[in-house]
């Protein structure tokens, strides 16, 4: 899977394997000291949203 950026200030980049279990992101633009966890980021994943 070649990867996908999305946003200007606060921009994601995503990155992995189209077929297998690896795929990743890059946050860039987020304050310094703000908390995230998989937990929080994987709702917005999870199908049905």
């Amino acid at each position: 899977m070649s990867g996908s950026t999305f946003g200007k200030i606060f921009r994601i980049t995503t990155w992995g394997e189209s077929h297998g279990p690896g795929i990743g992101v890059v946050i860039d633009g987020c304050p310094a000291g703000l908390a995230l966890s998989e937990e929080h980021i994987q709702k917005f994943l999870d199908p049905g949203l």
